[in-house]
């Protein structure tokens, strides 16, 4: 198990690929979205290649991605408003620890920006009535007029390298 050089996934299965030129260690799931060329394929992994599509599996726990769904997003200032919604209720941090059943440290962690997990920003959602989850902001999505699809983070590697040449 390796890190992927792309998208930063953690103790999966990396295959050697190409992408403008370059050689890196990719994810499957890169592999396909990005339509690299695989440098290697071991013999015994040929019959694995596709692979259920939307599924992600992190610490043995298989489920559904849920960045393919592109609709919300963490707020970037989810910890200002966590701050806010607990004074607001009048809570000290050891208060609202007990209140979500958590330890002090995982909210001192996550008040000084910290990313909480999905199920501890439900739950903190719940408990201050706020909302951390936000529209998508069109800002982090970037589209290629020439293409018929979205920019992949090959195009913008391929595009950067190509600027290097001019």
């Amino acid at each position: 198990m390796a890190s992927c050089e792309l998208c930063g996934n953690e103790k999966v299965s990396t295959r050697k690929a190409r992408t403008a030129g370059i050689q890196v260690d990719a994810c499957e799931r890169c592999i396909e979205s990005m339509n690299l060329q695989v440098v290697e394929l071991p013999p015994k992994f040929t019959k694995m290649i596709s692979k259920k599509k939307n599924t992600v599996t992190s610490r043995g726990i298989a489920g559904k991605d849920i960045m393919a769904r592109k609709e919300k997003e963490l707020a970037s200032d989810f910890h200002k408003r966590i701050i806010q919604g607990r004074k607001k209720k009048g809570w000290d941090q050891r208060t609202f620890a007990s209140k979500m059943n958590e330890r002090l440290n995982i909210v001192q962690k996550i008040e000084n920006g910290g990313r909480p997990t999905d199920k501890l920003i439900q739950k903190i959602e719940k408990i201050l009535s706020i909302e951390l989850n936000v529209e998508r902001s069109s800002e982090h999505t970037s589209t290629m007029t020439t293409k018929k699809r979205n920019m992949t983070i090959g195009d913008a590697l391929e595009d950067l390298l190509s600027r290097r040449e001019e």
